[in-house]
């Protein structure tokens, strides 16, 4: 049985009396790229901040690497975020950027960069090493915000809605990214979309539908058991 990277085990979440999560299960192998797709208001974005503790976790379990996440600096040191809003200092350099993050993460400017040089290559981040983040365009700061999460090499990568407000070309080229990395190093992503079209046939797949998980496997198993020849289509009659 593959390592569990990141597992969630019945979790609920509520803001004052309005409930949003309800005993949310689902789990993510090592090496393995999985999706949580949903419509906007199903629960995504709580499932993230309570993963990455930007909200307490009041019921259940989330484990990262086997560590719970009440145990703060052991789960959240194998962890790479990308936040759905730009989080970049627009005033610094990307190079300074990097920096800053890599001192959080307890590394020095050379190894901050040594941890990341192939992956600047391949995100063709070179020349704008010395670029203010202010200058770059959309595409490539969510780039930069991508490579930062590498620091440091974590086990897992939890993206949040990454190509929204990006073009086509930009998004896609995103994705495929994020793909190569997974299949190069092994290394389990959660990618939070409500965007059918980055969604591949033989991706694990977890649908969301008010704050419950509805259905989850792998999105070819699932479309077959419903008898559905694409994903929206099988979205549609799981959540309707």
């Amino acid at each position: 049985m593959s390592e569990k990277i990141l597992e969630l085990k019945d979790v609920e979440f509520s803001y004052g009396k309005k409930q949003v999560l309800n005993k949310v299960s689902f789990n993510i192998k090592k090496g393995e790229f999985s999706v949580l797709l949903g419509l906007n208001g199903a629960g995504k974005s709580t499932i993230f901040s309570l993963i990455t503790r930007l909200l307490k976790l009041e019921v259940g379990e989330i484990n990262i690497n086997n560590h719970s996440i009440k145990n703060y600096s052991e789960a959240l040191k194998n962890i790479g975020i990308v936040f759905q809003e730009p989080t970049l200092d627009l005033d610094l350099t990307v190079r300074q950027n990097l920096y800053y993050y890599g001192s959080l993460k307890g590394l020095g400017f050379v190894q901050t960069i040594k941890s990341i040089e192939n992956e600047i290559e391949r995100l063709e981040l070179k020349p704008h090493l010395d670029t203010t983040a202010r200058k770059l365009n959309g595409g490539h700061r969510r780039r930069v915000e991508i490579l930062r999460a590498l620091i440091n090499k974590p086990k897992l990568l939890l993206l949040d809605e990454p190509t929204v407000g990006l073009d086509l070309k930009s998004r896609f080229d995103i994705l495929e990214y994020v793909r190569d990395l997974v299949k190069r190093e092994k290394l389990s992503v959660l990618w939070i979309t409500h965007l059918f079209d980055e969604v591949n046939e033989d991706d694990e797949i977890s649908f969301i539908k008010n704050g419950k998980i509805v259905e989850n496997g792998i999105v070819s198993s699932i479309m077959e058991k419903y008898q559905k020849e694409n994903l929206v289509d099988t979205f549609n009659q799981i959540v309707k």
